[in-house]
């Protein structure tokens, strides 16, 4: 039994941070036994951040790291080649480092859907804490995504970014069931981790929207959700 600690769900998902929906749906596939405790107080963990998996009496850090650590028993994707595993680094790679924060600037940075992610995070925080806290942590995260370096465009080149992206992945996933294999790995449920949180995360974004244009991607999202279950 391993231990997750991330924060609370949000937007109807099973949570709203794609990297602990990835570690849930990896330990779905791969039977690994695993409970989940939500705390808000990711400057106490190491790294200052969600999630954090409890392994073995020790607190683990980063969703890549804790994954890479589960599957040297699990060996869930034992199986694949180098090149797919080539492949389905790549995959994951430009979902983390591109649409992730696509999907971050929608939610914290865009006015026109800054209202439901306070609403969603925030409304259930006392009322002092929440005249500020908010507002703080937006700009906090504003700061992050500009030295990122996402932050330094414009609105629509932000999603003509994400844009690109969903047209790309939908031309390699094509008629295949899953990215990399006839089954789902560790690569799927990265980039179901993300795709399910735009698709289904309540904003009606222009990612959204190019999502549900491609058919084939919104089969593979609920696939994916059939295969896991979370």
């Amino acid at each position: 039994m391993i231990t997750l600690y991330e924060f609370p769900p949000a937007f109807g998902l099973t949570n709203a941070s794609p990297f602990a929906l990835k570690l849930e749906a990896y330990c779905k596939l791969a039977k690994i036994e695993y409970q989940v405790k939500y705390r808000i107080d990711s400057e106490k963990m190491p790294k200052k951040k969600f999630p954090v998996a409890l392994i073995n009496n020790e607190l683990v850090a980063d969703s890549n790291i804790i994954l890479a650590q589960l599957d040297q028993t699990a060996q869930l994707d034992a199986s694949l080649s180098n090149e797919q595993h080539a492949l389905g680094y790549l995959i994951k790679e430009l979902i983390e480092e591109k649409l992730y924060w696509c999907l971050v600037y929608s939610r914290w940075v865009d006015d026109a859907f800054w209202p439901t992610t306070k609403t969603e995070l925030f409304s259930e925080m006392p009322g002092v804490l929440k005249l500020f806290v908010p507002n703080l942590v937006r700009k906090n995260l504003i700061k992050s995504i500009y030295a990122q370096g996402l932050g330094r465009h414009s609105t629509t080149q932000i999603y003509d970014f994400a844009i690109e992206a969903i047209t790309h992945l939908a031309n390699l996933l094509g008629e295949k069931p899953y990215f990399v294999s006839d089954y789902m790995t560790q690569y799927d449920c990265a980039a179901y981790a993300t795709l399910t949180n735009l698709l289904n995360g309540k904003l009606e974004t222009p990612i959204k929207a190019a999502i549900e244009q491609k058919p084939n991607l919104v089969a593979y999202i609920n696939r994916c959700y059939e295969s896991c279950g979370v």
